[in-house]
């Protein structure tokens, strides 16, 4: 009897089946932060949606999330992890980058720290609502103050100009 080679080297081992397991759940936990509109932008059926929802509702009790993030990870073995995986990081990196962009107030106040006299003119010019005394006398204390305080200047040239301006 010849002894033949055994295939088994091909299937996963047990500890790499627990460990996609637990990868399949923290995903899965990570998905229950979403709300509903959310999940539907992901490549989600709607069983797996149902179940986020619900596992949403459930009482920290008696281990009910514990079990049903558990029957969460078994519904999303059927899924394309990778690509809910990218499609997460679309929609964070998106997300990410809307919040990053500053906004007019944020930009005008910068310029008006940094160059004082000629830009607080400039703003005038825009915004005819300001007025010159306000935003020079925020600009002369910001500049005077010590480093540690200047924020404290800045966001009050950011509040008045967010108050007057809107934007």
């Amino acid at each position: 009897m010849k002894f033949e080679p055994n295939t088994e080297s091909d299937l996963p081992s047990k500890t790499q089946l627990k460990q996609d397991a637990t990868d399949l759940q923290q995903l899965g936990q990570k998905l229950t932060t979403y709300s509903s509109a959310v999940l539907r932008k992901l490549p989600l059926n709607e069983v797996l949606i149902s179940a986020i929802e619900e596992y949403n509702r459930l009482p920290n009790s008696h281990g009910a999330r514990r079990r049903q993030l558990q029957f969460i990870g078994k519904l999303m073995r059927d899924l394309d992890y990778e690509a809910i995986i990218k499609a997460i990081d679309n929609l964070e990196n998106g997300h990410l980058r809307k919040k990053k962009k500053p906004s007019a107030v944020k930009l005008l106040c910068e310029a008006i720290l940094e160059s004082g006299d000629a830009e607080i003119n400039a703003a005038l010019e825009q915004y005819p609502q300001l007025e010159r005394q306000t935003m020079r006398q925020l600009y002369r204390e910001h500049n005077r103050c010590a480093d540690t305080s200047r924020t404290k200047f800045k966001i009050k040239l950011q509040n008045y100009l967010q108050q007057k301006i809107g934007s």
